[in-house]
């Protein structure tokens, strides 16, 4: 099985000033497009899909409410007012052909930004990746089965997300996390697992050992979290959230991509310095999941946002360096080229 994995997608939003690219946003992929190809080609979507709608997400009470000048009742958004560095994302629904265009075969949608319209926009995106042929998961009772042949042989892949949130598989309960890989098992011969989580920023580089947080917002407890699900029967966890690239680990004959970084920004995401770093992970698994080879092709962003595969492979160097200090011999070995390896110490 070839499969190919990105980090965070924003086609763009009406919500921000110049946020709708123009023409339709053709060309947004074009550059990225050579390297994304696979029997499943994987995103996380950031946002809405919606041509209407607006978000009461980054809005809070008012400490000093306007004043009453009349008898009649205040309405409530009287007294609610934007909250600080809070952004809330509505894709205006033409651009949503670009990721068939370039590729893409599934999203997930078990993020923060999924739910920046509410239940209305969360159906509005799945409607439109329905009606383009996308398959999308990471909505809590939603995961991805699909058949692949190969010649004679049938694989049923399985590809089920989690984050932090209510709507959507949990990360931060372990333990559950666990029972629903367990109970998904059986279902499949291939089972990948993606998530959304950790803190974000330019900080955010290594993968701690103890849990995360953006604030008070608890982010998980990454590392337990990812050997658990594999403990539980996943063949591949691949991570986002960040927003920068994290490294890889090797655990029980299994990667860890802990974050893919940003993939797409649109002038919607800060892409300066290593958040513009971004790569596609490309990986073929064997039908019981056991690894036979994989590539991480390195990508960097344009101050636009928009990614291109990098000559200058600033991706490797910093994914190399991240997985040697985070994981030391468990550490996914990374060629020149980019090829992956297993740790040297493996043998068989």
């Amino acid at each position: 099985m070839r499969l190919a994995f990105v980090g965070d997608i924003n086609l763009g939003t009406a919500t921000l000033p110049d946020g709708v690219p123009p023409d339709s946003g053709r060309g947004l992929l074009d550059r990225a497009r050579p390297s994304l190809w696979g029997d499943l080609v994987v995103g996380n979507f950031e946002g809405v899909l919606a041509d209407t709608g607006t978000s009461s997400k980054c809005l809070i009470r008012n400490p000093k409410p306007r004043p009453r000048r009349s008898r009649l009742k205040q309405e409530p958004w009287d007294s609610l007012v934007p909250r600080p560095n809070c952004y809330a994302f509505r894709t205006p629904t033409m651009l949503a052909p670009r990721l068939v265009e370039a590729g893409f075969t599934h999203l997930n949608l078990a993020n923060n930004h999924a739910n920046d319209l509410g239940i209305a926009g969360r159906q509005s995106t799945e409607r439109i990746l329905d009606s383009l042929g996308l398959r999308w998961y990471g909505p809590l009772g939603r995961i991805a089965i699909d058949s692949i042949r190969r010649g004679d042989s049938l694989t049923v892949v399985g590809l089920v997300g989690f984050t932090t949130y209510p709507f959507a598989y949990d990360l931060l309960d372990i333990q559950r996390s666990a029972a629903v890989i367990d109970s998904i098992r059986p279902l499949v011969d291939l089972l990948v697992v993606t998530f959304h989580g950790g803190t974000e920023g330019v900080r955010a580089l290594r993968t701690g050992e103890a849990a995360e947080s953006l604030g008070a917002e608890p982010r998980g407890d990454l590392r337990r979290w990812a050997r658990a699900v594999i403990d539980a029967g996943a063949d591949a966890v691949i991570g986002h959230g960040p927003h920068v690239l994290r490294g890889i680990e090797w655990y029980r004959g299994r990667v860890i991509a802990y974050s893919l970084g940003n993939f797409l920004g649109n002038g919607t995401l800060n892409v300066s310095g290593v958040t513009g770093q971004s790569a596609v992970l490309r990986a073929e698994l064997r039908r019981d999941g056991s690894w036979v080879e994989g590539k991480l092709v390195p990508v960097q962003l344009t101050p636009g946002g928009l990614p291109r595969v990098d000559s200058q492979k600033a991706a490797l160097t910093t994914v190399r360096s991240l997985s040697q200090a985070d994981f030391g011999r468990n550490a996914v070995r990374i060629s020149p080229s980019g090829t992956l390896l297993p740790p040297a110490w493996r043998t068989g």
